[in-house]
């Protein structure tokens, strides 16, 4: 069994129902942050497998973004030893959930072989310890994933790149939305210049949170 699953969603609910079709081993507590309840219209009513023994439905007043529904998923669950993670517009292959549980280790992130590799993965407790949390000034998507495994790096932790077989409908989010589309484009511009900047600085925080990067960078606008 794993201890927790923190699935993120801002759109496409049919996608998510589609991911949690696919999980087929004993989850302990299944967290969906839905950071488009507010201003997207469910579709559907989305059904939990039996398998998983919890499941706790966050609607979020507004968007918290990838690197702050990732980070909110952590400090929920402050005393598990390994966080899972899954992208709602993926899906796992038969067996593949109970080998990324087996392959996973308290002291590395595990990744999928697969581009994009973050779309499933998970974070130790010592990796948390020592690098922190995501940066919550890549707002809302784009470099969150590349900043970190920057830090993992300067902190001799280990990345490992896992077999695990998925699924997955590439940028989903963006293409089935025509406001995100257009916002896009101003988020990963903002997002890279951020990311650059650490890099000249050589800068390795956890970054935090402004209100000037959270307006700048909003896609409901």
């Amino acid at each position: 069994m794993i201890p927790n699953l923190i699935v993120p969603v801002l759109n496409r609910y049919d996608l998510l129902q589609r991911m949690l079709d696919s999980i087929d081993y004993a989850v302990e507590h299944l967290l969906i942050i839905d950071n488009g309840a507010t201003y997207v219209e469910q579709d559907q009513e989305l059904h939990v497998p039996p398998i998983v023994q919890q499941t706790t439905y966050l609607p979020m007043p507004s968007n918290l973004g990838v690197p702050g529904s990732w980070n909110l998923g952590i400090k929920l669950f402050p005393l598990a030893d390994r966080w899972f993670f899954a992208s709602n517009d993926m899906w796992f292959e038969k067996g593949q959930l109970r080998k990324l549980a087996k392959l996973a280790k308290k002291d590395q992130v595990t990744l999928c072989t697969e581009f994009p590799n973050w779309q499933a993965f998970v974070i130790g407790e010592e990796v948390v310890e020592q690098v922190g949390l995501f940066d919550e000034m890549l707002y809302p998507a784009y470099f969150e994933d590349t900043d970190y495994a920057r830090r993992c790096k300067r902190n001799g932790v280990t990345l490992n790149f896992a077999d695990i077989r998925v699924g997955h409908d590439n940028s989903s989010t963006i293409k089935s939305d025509t406001t995100l589309r257009f916002k896009n484009y101003t988020t990963f511009k903002n997002n890279a210049e951020y990311f650059n900047m650490k890099e000249r600085l050589d800068e390795y925080s956890q970054g935090g949170w402004t209100l000037h990067t959270r307006r700048q960078n909003d896609w409901t606008q």
